[in-house]
């Protein structure tokens, strides 16, 4: 365990409802892993994305020094906003359908039992992305890529990740190419796309590599483009994307900037969550956050 007084002062995040209520017999099984550590924490059950934030503000503001959060990316994402710039812990432990934060620190190992192993190790300090005083962990996402999140998110059918495979398809007929003005550290260029990606880590979708040379320690965003593409080309390249094999195609382009501005029209999601629309601007925090058991160097992770 890491030597943060984790003991003394932890709490655990989590949302039993969620899941259709599934992930209430995941909570049993991380209390009982926590028991065998000879852990209780202060158990902080929310039900919705407002009482997820306000009872991750409670656990800082009452002094807690790691907060274990089980689920998925949405309530990864809700704590991150309390935690950035603390000395608070995030304890990440993995049990939603997408998972890509986990996944690109390597957390997204094991079962349930061992990834409570995982979210009490020592700490790593990873980069966030300042989304106009608002936090994001992953990635924030414009054009079609927004849409097919959206649409996985108002699905209870089919479960696990074939949900996002499944709204790709649903989705396809309707993509339109959009135009964008994208500003990178002060230098603006207008284009046509149909996917805007603003990444601090490699995954989106629930798996989908996107950007496959992000690294959340290194201070800046990587931002992937695909310009004008049809439909029948992109569905061609989902399995590239899925490998992270399409950075060299000719429709796609990618920039790394500590800044970046993204304008037009179309809605916004940040960590798979909705965000409002464009135009958002974006800038990397370093060292933004600590969390348990990352790997943050290369060849450790997924």
């Amino acid at each position: 365990m890491g030597d943060d007084g984790g003991v003394l002062h932890m709490a655990l995040l989590a949302n039993p409802e969620a899941r259709a209520g599934r992930a209430a017999a995941d909570l049993e099984r991380v209390l009982g892993r926590l028991q065998d550590h000879g852990i209780r924490p202060e158990v902080l059950t929310a039900a919705s994305a407002g009482a997820s934030t306000e009872a991750a503000r409670h656990a800082v503001s009452n002094g807690t020094t790691r907060l274990l959060v089980l689920g998925g990316d949405g309530i990864m994402h809700l704590a991150a906003g309390a935690l950035v710039d603390t000395s608070t812990v995030l304890g990440a432990i993995p049990a939603g359908t997408g998972n890509d934060f986990a996944r690109a620190l390597g957390l997204l190992t094991g079962n349930l039992e061992q990834r409570v192993d995982t979210a009490l190790l020592d700490p790593a300090v990873i980069d966030a992305i300042d989304v106009e005083g608002r936090t994001a962990l992953t990635s924030v996402i414009a054009g079609f890529p927004s849409e097919v999140n959206a649409r996985a998110n108002r699905m209870s059918f089919p479960k696990g990740t074939a949900r996002y495979t499944i709204a790709t398809l649903l989705e396809l007929p309707r993509m339109r190419p959009a135009e964008y003005r994208i500003v990178l550290d002060g230098e603006a260029q207008d284009l046509r796309a149909t996917v805007v990606v603003v990444a601090n880590t490699r995954f989106f979708g629930a798996g989908m590599d996107i950007c496959p040379d992000a690294d959340p320690t290194d201070g800046l965003l990587d931002v992937c483009i695909v310009g004008d593409a049809g439909r029948l080309e992109l569905l061609r390249s989902f399995q590239k994307v899925k490998a992270g094999n399409h950075v060299d195609h000719p429709r796609v382009t990618m920039f790394r900037a500590t800044e970046v501005e993204v304008g037009g029209i179309g809605r916004v999601r940040a960590d798979g969550e909705p965000f409002g629309g464009l135009p958002v601007r974006m800038r990397a925090t370093p060292g933004a956050l600590m969390v348990a058991g990352a790997s943050v160097h290369r060849g450790d992770r997924v």
